[in-house]
């Protein structure tokens, strides 16, 4: 009788693309480490003070009238507002919501399929989205994440109709754009360009959807209600914002490709030219004729441009404001690599070039934690806390606090207080740029324990300008800078 012959076994040896798929993997946990980190550590930022001051309003007439003030969109607010009640307003918690819409604006092209797009394609498209915004002050408490998961949903939607017309598709797409304008009201060029492109192309049959315009209307009316505020803000556009000149149009394009800026810009042309100039194709059909992916993609440079020719008439830009373009230059990048002869090289090429550049920030947010220069005044009133202030004079010298009423900057003032459970008397201050502060800041500091914090911006239109702080070198403050530079934080406190 023989013996069997022993059966051995040998370990698999891993195959070149489930490395890749393991180093993916890996980058996009150490991106979202990260991002949990920084949002965890890092003190709330200015705007996002706003924020925690608008959803802590203890009535909903109340939120309402500071959300008016506000020249942003209410839809974030509105989330923010509902999430805070559940889950507290501490930093990470505040700043959730942002992670949360990141990550979903990734998923999305993943989870929902494409007209004309491979598989690969879409997934490629879902991971440079989410590694686009990056790791560090695009997490802020602010509605710009939120904006970019629904400007993703809204060009997906977009790509749907744009393939077959059809009454759900037009409202779904519709709805999407309506949500978006108010979460940011810069949406509504992206609506419009949207808009434009899909009665072009499919005219009498876009016509036929017209009752899919209706889900606008809720919008349309939340704009109306906002519109004297929005005025007298637009009114200050000059003087808030630089004039737009045309190294600022090519500095807003390269940070919608991605905020890294040039080098990104630069880095995907190497990788679309290398795949061309590798070889073969290796294709597969498309699911739709490629005019209507292509026009899809398009509807960013046309808004884009339309944002740029309202910008000229004095309005102000800020490269956040285009948000809603990303995803589609994205997209049309994606594209790009989709029609050359080696698809597979060149979309990985681009997913690899995009999450790499977020590996030295994610690393930086998971280092020690250190000081950084941000225009922020939690430290300031955590440092006036531990001095025992009972009474804070607050000045946020800036070219829009004359149109903000002074009890939403006293609220602003004192947020920090009021979340830590120490509440004091805030008392807002509101200067023209010909005013000293340094005078006048020491009159309005009184009380039992009084101390004051003092926003500045010596490049602005303001009084820091022409009054550069000088109260930490005056006898009788023990004094406190955030972010030493031209736009930074005093606090002071007396004694």
């Amino acid at each position: 009788m023989t013996e069997p012959a022993l059966a051995f076994t040998f370990p698999r040896r891993p195959t070149p693309r489930r490395g890749l798929v393991a180093v993916l993997a890996l980058l996009v946990l150490l991106i979202a480490a990260g991002r949990i980190r920084f949002a965890l550590t890092e003190p709330l930022w200015f705007d996002e003070t706003f924020t925690l001051a608008i959803t802590g309003q203890e009535t909903w007439a109340g939120f309402l009238r500071e959300c008016w003030h506000d020249p942003g969109g209410p839809a974030y607010y509105l989330l923010a507002r509902l999430w805070t009640g559940l889950f507290g307003a501490g930093d990470l918690a505040v700043r959730a919501p942002s992670l949360i819409a990141v990550a979903i604006a990734g998923a999305l092209p993943m989870l929902i399929k494409v007209p004309g797009l491979s598989q690969p394609a879409r997934i490629g498209w879902g991971l440079m989205t989410y590694a686009w915004w990056g790791v560090g002050f695009f997490l802020d408490a602010r509605c710009y994440a939120l904006l970019l998961a629904i400007s993703t949903g809204q060009l997906i939607a977009f790509a749907r109709l744009m393939q077959t017309p059809g009454l759900r598709r037009g409202l779904i797409w519709a709805g999407l754009a309506a949500l978006a304008i108010v979460t940011h009201y810069y949406a509504l060029f992206f609506g419009l360009a949207q808009g434009l492109i899909y009665l072009a192309r499919w005219r009498l049959s876009a016509v036929r959807t017209w009752p899919a315009a209706l889900a606008f209307a809720p919008a349309f009316a939340e704009i109306a209600w906002h519109a004297p505020q929005l005025k007298r803000f637009s009114a200050l556009g000059k003087v808030w914002h630089p004039d737009l000149t045309a190294a600022g149009v090519v500095q807003v394009a390269t940070f919608l490709v991605n905020p890294i800026g040039p080098l990104a810009l630069a880095g995907a042309a190497l990788v679309l030219i290398l795949a061309r100039l590798a070889g073969r194709r290796d294709d597969t059909e498309l699911e739709v004729p490629p005019a209507a992916i292509w026009l899809t993609a398009g509807s960013g440079v046309l808004a884009f441009a339309l944002v740029l020719a309202f910008a000229l008439t004095g309005s102000g830009l800020s490269p956040r404001y285009l948000i809603p373009a990303a995803p589609a230059l994205m997209l049309g990048l994606v594209l790009i690599a989709q029609a050359g002869p080696r698809p597979s090289l060149a979309l990985g090429g681009l997913v690899f070039l995009w999450l790499g550049l977020q590996v030295s920030p994610a690393l930086d947010g998971l280092g020690p934690r250190r000081p950084l220069p941000r225009y922020e005044f939690e430290t300031a009133s955590e440092f006036l806390m531990a001095k025992g202030v009972t009474d804070v004079a607050f000045l946020w010298d800036h070219e829009v606090t004359p149109i903000i009423p002074t009890d939403t900057i006293a609220r602003v003032g004192g947020v920090f207080f009021q979340r830590a459970g120490r509440p004091v008397r805030v008392t807002p201050l509101v200067v023209t740029p010909d005013q000293d502060p340094n005078r006048l800041i020491p009159q309005a500091a009184s009380g039992a324990k009084p101390g004051f914090i003092w926003l500045y911006n010596q490049d602005g239109h303001t009084a820091a300008h022409r009054f550069p702080p000088t109260l930490d070198k005056a006898p009788g403050w023990s004094c406190q800078r955030t972010a030493p530079g031209p736009a930074g934080v005093l606090a002071c406190a007396k004694g």
